[in-house]
């Protein structure tokens, strides 16, 4: 198994969680603070270790790990253990098969967020890649996945593990499901609050090429400056970001895929990865650089809410428009143009144009 074996030691600094039945008002209190919690507008590490220390009471649990997603890709762009060490490339590589059972992506689109995996299989977790290759090999059997999902838009996801023989209820499962759409906001908040501009936002692109094992071949100097940017010191001796493992091992799949993510410095990182040509099998090219903001607007309209005509708006404000020519190429009046965005200054929480150009460039100082 090599370094499979590694992904769920857990820490026994505090003995191990008690399993005993969590009673209803129990997960109700828990559910009433974690709301009042998501309403303080915190960073994603912030609000993700607050919401950790309330799930200890309502869903206990020996280990857990939190990824941030992008909603439009449904790639993990952030990864946090508890318990549980960093993660490395056979997690990017067998943690989130789409074809898996409880993929996060089928979990973000289906009816029910959570997923237990022994009741997915039919109680035959064996049949599940990931049990066979993370789970088995370090003595868990239960895992309960969550798809953190707001108005259809998936902007993280939470997995708990259990060791054996201990397992997740069905009980517990709907109760994760209900948590889905606040723990999805207040990720979502947290993506609002990030900046596209700044000072790497000067920097050239930079390039990565990696091997079959997703480690370093070739790196271009802008790069290293990216990513100290995505968390990692020296990448010769440090583990790449496992945003970077994330894309890489996608890409390997796809003809060229990309991800927007919230780097260290509270900025939006672009990256995008493709199999290399030419070489040894197996190779991946990654680009890492700023994000412009018309790549954010998107994300920025999915946060706020608003309509499929008020993104089509907000993306004419951004490049300049005037009200005339929104009117024109909407096909609408320019009464009705005010009128949209008066309801965009409300839900943004902004008074002018500029104000909301400011909210999406991160110059507005959210």
């Amino acid at each position: 198994m090599g370094s499979h074996t590694t992904f769920l030691v857990f820490s026994r600094g505090s003995g191990p969680c008690d399993h005993a039945v969590v009673n209803h008002r129990t997960r109700e209190r828990a559910f009433d603070r974690m709301t009042k919690l998501v309403g303080t507008g915190l960073g994603s590490s912030e609000l993700i270790d607050e919401a950790t220390a309330l799930l200890a009471a309502a869903l206990p649990h020996d280990s857990a790990c939190w990824h941030t997603m992008d909603p439009a890709t449904l790639i993990e762009t952030g990864f946090a253990a508890r318990n549980m060490p960093a993660a490395d490339e056979s997690v990017a590589r067998f943690a989130f098969l789409p074809d898996d059972y409880n993929s996060h992506a089928r979990l973000a689109r289906g009816k029910r967020h959570s997923g237990v995996l022994t009741d997915a299989t039919g109680g035959r977790p064996d049949r599940s890649v990931r049990y066979r290759e993370l789970l088995r090999p370090n003595n868990v059997l239960g895992e309960l996945r969550t798809a953190l999902v707001i108005d259809g838009a998936c902007w993280g996801s939470l997995s708990l593990f259990r060791e054996a023989p201990r397992d997740f209820t069905l009980d517990e499962r709907d109760f994760a499901h209900q948590l889905a759409s606040l723990l999805g906001r207040g990720l979502r908040t947290a993506g609002v609050r990030a900046r596209s501009s700044g000072a790497g936002a000067a920097l050239w692109p930079g390039v990565l090429l990696l091997d079959e094992r997703s480690q370093v071949v070739s790196i271009t100097e802008p790069a290293r400056w990216w990513l100290e940017e995505l968390g990692t010191g020296d990448p010769a001796h440090d583990p790449l970001p496992f945003a970077v493992l994330a894309l890489s091992e996608r890409a390997r799949t796809d003809t060229g895929t990309g991800v927007n993510l919230v780097g260290a410095s509270g900025r939006w990182v672009s990256m995008h990865a493709a199999p290399a040509t030419g070489g040894q099998p197996g190779h991946v090219a990654v680009v890492i650089q700023a994000t412009p903001p018309t790549a954010i607007a998107p994300l920025i309209s999915a946060a706020y809410g608003f309509t499929a005509r008020e993104r089509e708006l907000v993306e004419l404000v951004l490049q300049g428009c005037s009200t005339r020519e929104i009117a024109e190429r909407l096909f609408i009046s320019p009464l009705t143009v005010q009128t949209h965005l008066k309801s965009v200054f409300a839900k943004a929480g902004v008074r002018s144009r500029r104000e909301l150009v400011g909210r999406v460039h991160g110059s507005s100082g959210v």
